[in-house]
């Protein structure tokens, strides 16, 4: 029995005082060895997540005027969200692109300036493993890495801190198959290992005491890889997935009762969930891909008209990163509506015989090129929230493509576009959308051959 399993003699908890205050694109590595000169091989780092929002700048700047601040967060928390769980006045329980069920999406307005609304890590995975690595790079020192937030519990009063990314350390410690001292086989116990250092480790760093990182030292580990989406469990095994308004629009639906779609949209709707269900997911992915895609399975099971412009609570549509024959330039759309650079894309009509033909179409009718050839598998699945052709605050589940143009094909703006150009895979324009260059780096890779 290894000792993660029998239990260490004794853990300490450290904090690491002293730290400055830091902001978008300061040494976060720097301030903590400055600050732990001490810090000791096989240590665990416990970081509050906001002080990573801040270093990697995923703040929103806001007026002073609380009621626009507000107004901003509201905002803030529409676009981080994937689904909404469960809502009670102002109150929203909801899922995250990270797979992450969390009250405001993990929009926070606290220990940030007056000025100033904190998102949470857009990868936090990738954030520990940095930051790892960083520390590895200036020290030789081998730790791991948790960046933590806090999350209410159902059916319990207070919060308490979990892990939302970690790196060098697995998670989860399975002890399904062994046996307790009296010879019971444990069939169902796995242990949140990397939830319970969170929670420890803000004993020490705690809420208002202004240190954001503690040291947990004198426990082994061991390490999958597998980063904090080891904790997020599977829709199938997830006996409370569904939010009260989910379960009834659902429920009316299989009843019989609501929105009657059309032979066509049945099964464009069918061809959607065939191809959502085609779609590889890539283990190595800290993105919440899996996640995300539920979500759309929980739009689908709840509306057959999911896939109409007119299904106010949101709707499908699909894109398309077109990129050129060398994969080196990408065709991006100055959106009229949003104002930003995006790729090609928009909504399905129901004369559309698939999900792949209307993004096929919509990268037509947006470029002007012919020939384009699509990868049929989807490359990514995003959720934002806009208000669209529409007309009323709603969400897009974007089903996104990635496609190649022909040698020489020179675009053509339509009517649809403020602008449209060729821009290197790694010079995009100023005002283009935060989520693209990871669509890009995913599509380029995607035609690589790579995973």
């Amino acid at each position: 029995m290894s000792e993660s399993v029998s239990g260490p003699d004794r853990i300490e908890l450290l904090p690491v005082t002293g730290m400055a205050q830091l902001r978008p694109g300061q040494d976060l590595a720097g301030e903590i060895l400055r600050c732990a000169p001490w810090l000791a091989d096989g240590d665990i780092l416990v970081i509050t997540s906001k002080v990573v929002s801040k270093v990697e700048g995923r703040l929103i700047a806001t007026s002073g005027d609380p009621q626009e601040r507000e107004k901003a967060r509201q905002q803030a928390i529409e676009d981080e969200t994937v689904r909404v769980i469960a809502r009670r006045g102002p109150l929203r329980i909801a899922e995250t692109r990270h797979g992450l069920v969390m009250a405001a999406a993990g929009v926070d307005a606290s220990n940030v300036a007056d000025g100033e609304i904190a998102l949470l890590p857009l990868d936090p995975d990738d954030s520990a493993r940095r930051l790892r690595a960083e520390i590895a790079a200036r020290t030789g020192l081998r730790v791991a890495v948790i960046i933590s937030d806090s999350m209410g519990r159902p059916w319990r009063h207070g919060i308490a801190d979990v892990a939302i990314g970690v790196a060098g350390l697995a998670a989860v410690t399975d002890l399904r198959g062994e046996r307790d001292r009296h010879g019971n086989l444990l069939e169902v116990t796995e242990v949140a290992v990397a939830d319970e250092l969170a929670a420890a480790g803000d004993l020490v760093k705690g809420k208002l005491s202004d240190v954001p990182v503690a040291v947990v030292r004198g426990l082994a580990y061991a390490d999958d890889d597998r980063g904090a989406r080891a904790l997020l469990r599977d829709a199938g095994a997830d006996l409370f997935r569904m939010g009260t308004a989910e379960a009834l629009a659902l429920g009316r639906a299989q009843a019989g009762t609501g929105t009657a779609p059309g032979p066509d949209v049945t099964a464009l709707h069918a061809d959607v969930l065939a191809t959502l269900a085609a779609m590889p997911l890539d283990a190595a992915d800290g993105t919440g891909q899996a996640a995300i895609r539920e979500g759309f399975y929980g739009l689908l099971a709840a509306r057959p008209d999911a896939t109409r412009l007119a299904c106010a609570p949101g709707h499908i549509t699909a894109s398309t990163l077109l990129l050129d024959v060398d994969a080196r330039r990408v065709l991006l759309t100055l959106h009229p509506r949003i104002g930003r650079w995006v790729q090609l894309g928009g909504h399905l009509e129901d004369t559309d015989p698939s999900l792949l033909a209307a993004a096929a179409r919509e990268a037509v009718e947006e470029s002007g090129i012919a020939g384009i050839v699509l990868d049929p598998v989807p490359v990514n699945l995003d959720v934002h929230a806009l208000t669209c052709a529409l007309g009323l605050p709603t969400r897009h589940f974007d089903v996104q493509f990635v496609g190649r143009a022909p040698a020489g094909a020179q675009p053509v703006i339509s009517d649809e576009s403020d602008d449209l150009r060729w821009f290197g895979v790694q010079d995009l324009p100023p005002g283009t959308s935060p989520e693209l260059p990871h669509l890009i780096e995913r599509a380029v890779r995607r035609l690589a051959g790579s995973p």
